[in-house]
């Protein structure tokens, strides 16, 4: 009976790789990519269908990357985080504009405080521009300096996780390589979250021409794809919310609301955290 019901949940690579490839994740990618991809997400329980993990192609290089927000979350599960704030002092203009993350352990008598300098963050195109989205230049310091600081401070359950989109900014070359150690219960896990499920029920229903029957299905099963929000991933947008300004917070929930599905309460605690944010603007 154990094995048959191991057998039942068990969903082949192969299978989960065309589910990631109907929803977009992986069509660009070779064969050997596209496992190498799934295999680092078994290794590091990363759910793809989540967006813990994402994948970046630029012509032959690949990079495979994480949010600094998934950071955040695997330090809370340790039961040992015990706070944390981010900071920045300085300016572009002085050339000496840093982020300053300070983290507390409840099992170390001293804070862990890590920098991270904009001078060496910042990511700039082939003409020496700065990229579109380091325009921003505190709030991304801020989130390089979370994301290291995070992975050095909580070594031991983050040492080897793909790095952030804002810490790389070159891709690398890949190839195929196969990871283990794997998680045995990867598969079983996504189907307990809900979004396996939703997908397997989506995917039996488009015809060939999926694109046309994508659009009609959406509305009937936007709200089967909606998960509520957890104590832990409420926290954690709270704070990326107090990273940034009204306007980027106002683009962010926006986004979060496609794919998370909030209480009265939490919805009343975002709109204040960002009305705090334009009062402060202001």
């Amino acid at each position: 009976m154990k094995n048959e019901l191991a057998v039942q949940v068990q969903l082949q690579d192969a299978e989960l790789i065309g589910y990631l490839d109907n929803l977009g994740l992986t069509k660009k990618l070779t064969e050997g990519e596209k496992n190498t991809y799934l295999q680092i997400s078994k290794a590091f329980g990363l759910n793809p269908f989540k967006r813990e993990i994402h994948v970046s192609k630029y012509g032959e290089n690949l990079s495979i990357i994480t949010g600094y927000e998934v950071y955040i979350k695997r330090a809370e599960r340790t039961g040992q985080l015990d706070g944390w704030c981010a900071t920045t002092t300085g300016s572009v203009e002085g050339k000496d504009l840093k982020a300053i993350v300070t983290i507390y352990r409840k099992d170390r008598t001293h804070p862990f405080v890590w920098e991270a300098l904009y001078e060496e963050c910042v990511q700039k195109t082939r003409e020496g521009k700065v990229t579109q989205f380091w325009q921003k230049a505190a709030f991304m310091t801020k989130k390089v300096a979370i994301s290291q600081g995070f992975r050095l401070c909580f070594s031991d359950e983050l040492a080897g996780m793909p790095y952030t989109a804002d810490e790389m900014p070159e891709t690398v070359d890949t190839t195929y390589s196969e990871v283990h150690n794997v998680d045995p219960n990867y598969e079983h896990n996504l189907r307990e979250q809900g979004s396996m499920e939703d997908l397997l029920d989506y995917f039996t229903k488009m015809p060939k021409d999926a694109q046309t029957k994508f659009k009609a299905l959406a509305g009937e099963l936007k709200d089967a794809f909606l998960e509520d929000v957890t104590e832990d991933d409420f926290n954690v947008l709270l704070a990326d919310i107090a990273l940034g300004t009204a306007k980027e917070a106002t683009v962010l929930l926006k986004n979060k609301r496609m794919a998370l599905r909030f209480t009265k309460e939490q919805e009343t605690a975002l709109t204040e955290a960002i009305a705090g944010l334009a009062k402060k603007a202001a």
